[in-house]
């Protein structure tokens, strides 16, 4: 997932920019719906406030008539961002991994923004120093390995922050196919696309994700929003091309795996937007990602060790005995990255995260090339270019439909 997962972006927990596949992640904000509130005694039968959706606790006394949302205690609505993600309350204490962050709002963005960036770079560099390891062709222990070390973050997340399980068996047993499906892809795609390659596929999930809302919810966009989508696949275009032009290992059914993880990532994303987090007893990140990971892992191992690969994964690893402490430091990272893109977008609000994960994915490219190097040539200049052309592009669009927002939410006022 992470998204497993970037992370979101959808409210997956998909480290998205990291490109982990595990979709928990943080997504682009969703407007929120409005529940009626009809008053039983202690609260005027006039007072309908908005609900958004998200908030735990039921209003004393009162009755929501409206599905998929629960509203805070008092009359106050808490608001939901993206992806799920619940607004702070006013006044409430910053907290990452269960531990009180610092009162000043600079240092307290500052350790997120920096502990984001730090762990996604530690984690894009220690995945491709992986697969430079003479020999070492193995996708499915590598996400086995992966999905392991998720569990035993999320369950020690959980165990610091008193949370417990929420959501059903069934609906998790669904999510790990796709969590455990998309990451394993995105891992087997490796073995035949450059690193950085890599990472700019996964920066277009907003393609399938159009793609998916436009076909199933009906959902319109205008021009300029498809304008953008077309120059970020001319930049994927032509940074895959300078991947052929380059890469030894280069095989066209790279493409094929990493698109297929992009369109699981997509439906994973839905899915868990509907029954994890918009839903009456919504579940946290860290339980998602420790139950959906839990599944996950044995949901690997089944078709792993049948297939008689497990004695010689093993064996390499025993021979390359930094194979498996890179494969869980990694993925420990990535974890981490997720949970302080979640924070930011708890605290800061989803802009601001979005930012941080664009910053990071242009760093994590930066890196690949710089750790190892890679034959330079004008394809993968000009695909890069696109790539971040179409990103600012896409902040400045973002940026004009808020300030619409708040201008017709000034009229009406």
């Amino acid at each position: 997932a992470a998204s497993h997962s970037e992370v979101h972006t959808h409210g997956t927990v998909k480290m998205a920019a990291i490109a982990i596949s595990t979709p928990i992640v943080a997504r682009a904000p969703v407007v929120a719906r409005r529940a009626r509130v009809t008053a039983r005694a202690a609260v005027a039968p006039a007072a309908k406030p908005a609900v958004s959706i998200g908030a735990r606790n039921m209003m004393s006394g009162s009755r929501v008539e409206s599905r998929n949302m629960q509203v805070a205690s008092g009359r106050k609505a808490l608001v939901c961002n993206a992806g799920g993600v619940q607004k702070a309350a006013p006044g409430e204490k910053k907290k990452v991994f269960g531990l009180n962050l610092p009162e000043n709002e600079s240092i307290s963005f500052l350790i997120l923004a920096g502990g984001s960036l730090g762990s996604a770079l530690g984690f894009a560099a220690l995945q491709e120093g992986v697969f430079r390891i003479p020999g070492f062709k193995f996708g499915a222990w590598m996400t086995i390995l992966t999905t392991f070390t998720y569990f035993l973050c999320g369950a020690l997340e959980m165990k610091l922050t008193g949370d417990s399980r929420k959501a059903s068996w069934k609906n998790y047993g669904i999510l790990s196919v796709y969590t455990y499906g998309g990451m394993a892809m995105t891992n087997y795609a490796l073995s035949y696309l450059n690193y950085a390659t890599r990472i700019v596929f996964k920066s277009a999930k907003i393609i399938p994700v159009m793609a998916f809302s436009v076909l199933i919810v009906g959902k319109k966009y205008d021009w300029k929003e498809w304008l953008s989508a077309a120059i970020l696949v001319a930049g994927i275009v032509l940074f895959t091309l300078g991947d052929v032009a380059s890469s030894p290992a280069f095989a066209p059914i790279g493409i094929a795996l990493i698109g297929g993880a992009l369109c699981v990532d997509a439906i994973c994303a839905n899915f868990e937007e509907k029954n994890f987090f918009r839903c009456e007893n919504p579940s946290t990140t860290q339980e998602v990602l420790c139950f959906a990971s839990l599944i996950g892992t044995f949901y690997g191992l089944i078709p792993f060790i049948a297939s008689g690969k497990a004695s010689v994964a093993i064996a390499h690893s025993m021979q390359y005995t930094q194979v498996v402490p890179m494969i869980m430091g990694f993925s420990v990272l990535g974890y981490s990255s997720v949970s302080f893109i979640l924070s930011l977008i708890k605290y800061y609000g989803a802009t601001e995260a979005e930012i941080i994960k664009s910053l990071r994915k242009v760093l994590s490219i930066v890196i690949s090339f710089i750790l190892f190097p890679k034959a330079l040539n004008w394809k993968y200049i000009a695909g890069f270019a696109a790539v971040l052309i179409s990103t600012a592009y896409t902040f400045y669009l973002k940026g004009e439909k808020r300030k619409a927002k708040e201008a017709a939410k000034a009229a009406a006022a």
